[in-house]
């Protein structure tokens, strides 16, 4: 008997000029035309067999070792998972020995996707609404004794999407509680917004990740990203933020804005307006954290904390400074020098740990929804975010910042 469970994934409301359409381009006739291939990843983490049925019940293949970065979850291979649309199926997998599965779709829109397990004869389902385009990654716990209807539960779930373009009208994008939004640019901007075009995203986090800028506003533009329950990252190898003309970028997080850029981490031009509002707000910028120009206004009132990275300019000063003075000027080089090597780490670390950690695993390490820890070394960090599959999302952290990590959760 299949059982199903409703949860939705995303929800992309985008009005143009007046009316309703499943589109997020800003423009054009959402008539359905043009497919877009959808990804599904997943994960079947555990599998509770029937009290019922004895010879039903499972000896799990692979018992994950998380180095209690995560509660201990048993993988299942040999599932066969089905993705059915209007009673269609369109693609089918079978979990592997840790319990991996990987489901491609072509839809026009967002469209009710129904994902079927078959455990050992024994039928139970799940029902999303999945956006075309996407690529969603999702670990699924099953419990055969569960009461109809909740035998399947998305343990985490991630959804990784393309650039958002947007010229005229509104998009929304809207997301359930504990759903992290990723949008990787594919090195153009994450986000652009121009003309009187309107965007608001509300998930629980934000990730905006291999961005020209992360967010772009132009003309009379507006975007605002919120996150009331967690954080919001932006990696650019451009300005972090820009907005130019009259255009209006707003971030507001509970937890921390941490912004990584290659130029500027905050620019306006023109009368344009940016706003930041977060308890730590980071920012590690290559040129200046803000750059102000003509009549346009940057606030950072709304950041409880500003942390902005170490810049790299001191390295010049040593050169010219021992050859001027031959013996007193070796007494003050060596004293201000020391002084900037040994502060980087801490603070960098510190603002790793709150931007990509402190949500699971609590202040300073200590323990959140997921459990201790303090101590953990860098190896044992990139074996985790190697092996899994919730931890995937940090494998952009580079060797450096990962021992950083570790520094700061050194007991």
């Amino acid at each position: 008997m299949t059982k199903a469970r409703r949860i939705l994934f995303i929800t992309v409301l985008c009005l143009i000029a007046g009316a309703f359409h499943i589109s997020c381009d800003g423009g054009g006739d959402s008539s359905g035309q043009n497919t877009q291939t959808t990804t599904i990843n997943g994960t079947v983490t555990n599998i509770i067999a029937s009290a019922q049925k004895e010879e039903r019940s499972f000896k799990f293949t692979k018992i994950l070792d998380i180095i209690t970065f995560i509660k201990e979850a048993k993988a299942q291979g040999g599932v066969l998972v089905t993705a059915i649309i209007d009673g269609i199926t369109v693609d089918s997998d079978v979990t592997d020995p840790e319990g991996d599965f990987t489901l491609t779709l072509e839809l026009d829109s967002a469209t009710n996707v129904l994902i079927l397990f078959d455990v050992n004869g024994e039928d139970v389902s799940i029902e999303l609404v999945v956006e075309e385009g996407s690529i969603l990654n999702i670990n699924i716990s099953i419990d055969l004794n569960a009461p109809p209807g909740d035998e399947v539960e998305i343990v985490e779930m991630e959804e990784v999407r393309g650039p958002i373009r947007c010229e005229n009208g509104t998009v929304n994008i809207i997301k359930n509680e504990n759903e992290t939004l990723v949008i990787d640019g594919g090195g153009e901007d994450c986000i652009k917004a121009e003309g009187n075009c309107t965007v608001f995203i509300d998930p629980e986090d934000v990730l905006l990740t291999n961005c020209e800028s992360c967010v772009k506003a132009e003309g009379t533009s507006m975007v605002t990203i919120v996150s009331p329950n967690g954080d919001i990252v932006c990696e650019a190898s451009e300005d972090g933020y820009k907005a130019e003309g009259d255009a209006e970028i707003v971030i507001d997080a509970v937890g921390v804005i941490d912004i990584s850029a290659g130029d500027n981490g905050l620019k306006a031009e023109g009368n344009s307006i940016i706003s930041l509002g977060a308890d730590t707000c980071i920012i590690n910028s290559l040129e200046s954290s803000i750059d102000v120009s003509g009549n346009a206004t940057i606030d950072t009132s709304g950041c409880g904390e500003i942390v902005e990275a170490p810049s790299p300019s001191p390295s010049p000063s040593p050169n010219p400074s021992p050859s001027p003075s031959p013996s007193p000027s070796p007494s003050p080089s060596p004293s201000p020098s020391p002084s900037p090597s040994p502060s980087p780490p801490p603070p960098l670390g510190v603002a790793l740990y709150i931007s990509n950690c402190q949500s699971c695993h609590g202040v300073d390490g200590m323990g959140g929804p997921f459990s201790n820890v303090v101590g953990k070394s860098a190896g044992a960090i990139s074996t985790a975010i190697m092996e899994i599959p919730a931890m995937s999302s940090l494998s952009f952290l580079s060797a450096a910042e990962i021992n950083a990590i570790a520094v700061f959760l050194a007991p």
